[in-house]
């Protein structure tokens, strides 16, 4: 029978430790080591081991405080649990030695090593003086306890903890390799002669092992030979943590299920276990049980009967286990990873330690398991297995790493835009929400943000929000914001905020004039030329997109040039980029004429989305006297080449919507006619016609001498735009002819 410790020990040790200046070595006497021994045994009830838990987290916590070097702490540490040494001497010195003695030791000492690897490895590498007969003997705890695990008994599965707590550190690791490999390796291979969850944790620990380190130098066949013996080998230890994941579906508290997800954590970063694990489905089904039942959200009316209603409550607040949450999480997130787009300066490092390895030029080597096109077939087993509905429980989980794991999960699992109405269907929206809704802006935010980016671009608004969607709506703006300021975010990162931000300002106008407005303080990204302590300045999101909108990149400047042609439509973006805002309170605003500018530029590019985007913007901003006579003015943009506005507008009208010539010049400043029988592009033309109108009502009235350099470049153009648009003897579409009738008027406002 275990010895049953009462808490109220504990509390009290734990009350000592926290005192300031509180001296681990003092407080935790021998009596109160066997205590603690007592109450992290797996026989002690779960209360006694929370506590034993976070008392020796605290004694770690204390001693290491205390200052020193690693290897004093270590020391430190080892000093308070050498009792522990002392008991296991007195115990196989007794009659009786028996290997379930050690149990309690041995289990403390597991809990121990993923907080102190150094501390425990000292305490298991001193020696004992002592051997099983009582004589003296150069034995450490370590070897005896190996000796005595030969034979099935309690103390084996409580070794197999332990080395697989060791295995998991570097420290430990080592230890490990050189004194425990052979017996963790045999209990692992066939599980015969070993008792209870050792097999199970055996293999955990050699899932933490992995492979050897590639020697210097090696031959290229012994290499690949090692390499498939260590791939050969992690694939059994899966199919052996699988089994046990399915045994365990129908107790989430069985013994070892945590070391298991673990061990299956650690080696789903191979992609070949991945593929091994997505083709098993009654493991994915079993892992994807083990996820806490959703919490019971109730609507503003009674919808079930008053009998089931406690039933939901019990359902809604039953404890959920954040260490199994995390097993989960982050295999599945593992499972649909999709290969990392590595930057020039990341690809080259790698060519090269591959190449200091081999001592040549090695080839790059594609791994087929890691390729797009094998995550994205995981994924769909994942999704076809039911990974959305347990996400809503794994969310939960009051822990930041593990919605960080399912922000990752969430930007796979909507990368397909095939798999976005069940992940939509099935609830995943509010679980991303409470994601962005709970992690704070830093790095590890982005992928929800992502994630929530992708389904905003190709989902209508109204069946991606609950209603009332236009409010719901709004609490997509923040995560966008990020992806746009953030300083690690990826430029597809920033597209794709553009994009969304894009389709929430053509919801209402209120969503445009709040992008305008905002402003983001960024997370500060440390660096070795940047030290601590800085403070970051808000940035208006605005001014960000304007950056983009001169980007290298086509699709980039093309989706900042289409959000910016939605935002002008609301009152704000129409008076921020006009210059009426400035303008109003008696001051010039020449940064709105660069604006202006950088739109009739932009208009002049040879991208046709691009151009129209941005001659619908002047379309709208042109209504402004204000914008007319900063546009006619130059629009602050200074060329090489002297091209007036008016030019500009012109290209708009050019044959087939095309650009060809229109950057050409003679050398005496003349443009090179193009000469085609295509008519315009009838968008282009419509928008060309309306800023044409627009400037010509403005020069009438202010400058006669603009008014008549419009005529003379534009004049003819406008005819012969609306001529090729309605060849003879034929009848033009309601469209085509709008836009005549809008090349008419503008005839009209030269004239």
């Amino acid at each position: 029978m275990p010895t049953i410790v009462p808490d109220d020990e504990l509390k009290t040790v734990l009350k000592d430790l926290s005192a300031p200046g509180a001296d681990a070595a003092k407080i935790v006497t021998a009596g109160r080591v066997r205590s603690l021994a007592c109450a992290l045994e797996p026989t002690s009830p779960t209360e006694s081991q929370s506590l034993g838990l976070l008392c020796l987290s605290k004694i770690v916590d204390v001693c290491e405080r205390a200052g020193g070097s690693k290897d004093e702490q270590a020391t430190r540490i080892k000093s308070v649990f050498d009792p522990l040494v002392a008991d296991a001497a007195a115990s196989l010195a007794a009659a009786s030695q028996d290997p379930g003695l050690l149990v309690p030791a041995t289990t403390l000492l597991a809990a121990l090593a993923p907080l102190s690897p150094a501390g425990t490895v000292a305490l298991l590498t001193q020696p004992l003086g002592i051997d099983k007969t009582g004589k003296d003997a150069d034995l450490d705890p370590l070897a005896l306890l190996l000796e005595f695990a030969e034979l099935p008994s309690p103390l084996q599965p409580a070794l197999a903890a332990l080395l697989s707590g060791l295995a998991g550190t570097k420290t430990g690791r080592e230890v490990v390799r050189d004194r425990a490999l052979e017996w963790v390796s045999a209990a692992a291979e066939n599980g015969k002669g070993v008792e209870g969850d050792t097999q199970v944790l055996c293999s955990v620990a050699l899932s933490k092992l992995g492979r050897e380190e590639p020697v210097i130098g090696e031959k290229d066949e012994e290499r690949q030979a090692k390499e498939e013996a260590s791939e050969e080998t992690e694939a059994g230890l899966a199919r052996t943590l699988a089994k046990h994941v399915v045994a365990s579906a129908s107790d989430p508290s069985a013994s070892a299920i945590l070391p298991t997800l673990e061990g299956l954590s650690v080696l789903s970063t191979r992609p070949f276990i991945r593929d091994i694990l997505a083709d098993d489905i009654k493991f994915l089904k079993a892992l994807l049980s083990l996820s806490p039942v959703p919490q019971a959200v109730g609507g503003s009316l009674p919808v079930t009967p008053r009998s089931s209603m406690v039933s939901l409550d019990e359902t809604a607040t039953a404890p959920v286990s954040t260490a199994l949450c995390y097993g989960i999480s982050t295999i599945l997130s593992n499972l649909s990873m999709r290969k990392p787009v590595l930057s020039e300066h990341d690809e080259q490092m790698a060519r090269l330690r591959r190449m200091a390895i081999a001592g040549k030029q090695v080839p790059d080597r594609v791994d087929p398991h890691e390729s797009n096109e094998a995550a994205a077939a995981r994924t769909k087993k994942l999704v076809a297995a039911g990974v959305v509905s347990a996400l809503r429980g794994l969310v939960r989980a009051e822990s930041t790493r593990v919605r960080e794991s399912l922000g990752r999960l969430c930007v796979d699992l909507v990368e397909d835009k095939d798999l976005r109405a069940p992940f939509i269907r099935d609830g995943g929206v509010r679980v991303l929400m409470t994601v962005l809704r709970d992690l704070k802006d830093t790095d590890d935010k982005l992928p929800a943000a992502q994630a929530l980016a992708k389904l905003t671009i190709s989902t209508p608004p109204q069946l991606l929000f609950q209603p009332p969607f236009q409010t719901n709506a709004l609490n997509a703006l923040g995560p966008m914001y990020l992806l746009l300021t953030h300083p690690k975010s990826s430029l597809l990162q920033k597209f794709e905020a553009l994009m969304a931000l894009t389709n929430l300002a053509s919801i209402d106008p209120q969503f445009g004039a709040r992008i305008v407005d905002a402003k983001v303080t960024p997370p500060v990204v440390e660096s070795e030329f940047r030290g601590a302590g800085r403070t970051s300045e808000p940035v208006a999101v605005i001014a960000r997109v304007e950056e983009l909108m001169l980007d290298d990149n086509t699709l980039v400047r093309r989706a900042a040039t289409e959000l910016v042609c939605n935002l002008v439509t609301a009152e704000s973006g129409y008076r921020y980029f006009s210059g009426e805002a400035t303008h109003q309170e008696g001051q010039k605003d020449t940064r709105a004429a660069t604006r202006l500018g950088v739109l009739l530029l932009l208009s002049d590019v040879d991208d046709m989305p691009t151009r129209l985007a941005a001659s619908g913007a002047l379309a709208v901003l042109t209504e402004s006297p204000v914008a007319c006579a900063a546009l006619l003015s130059g629009g602050g943009i200074t060329t090489s080449r002297k091209r007036t506005p008016w030019q500009r507008i012109g290209d708009l009208f050019a044959p087939g919507g095309t650009l060809a010539g229109a950057d050409e010049e003679e050398e005496g400043g003349g443009k090179i006619e193009t000469i085609s029988n295509l008519p315009p592009d009838a968008g282009l033309a419509h928008r060309g016609a309306v800023i044409v109108t627009n400037l010509a009502q403005y020069a009438r009235e202010e400058d006669e001498e603009e008014l008549k350099k419009g005529k003379e470049t534009l004049g003819a153009t406008l005819l012969e735009a609306a001529r090729a648009l309605v060849p003879a003897n034929t009848r033009p579409s309601p469209e085509t002819m709008g836009v005549v009738q809008a090349l008419v008027q503008a005839q009209k406002a030269l004239a």
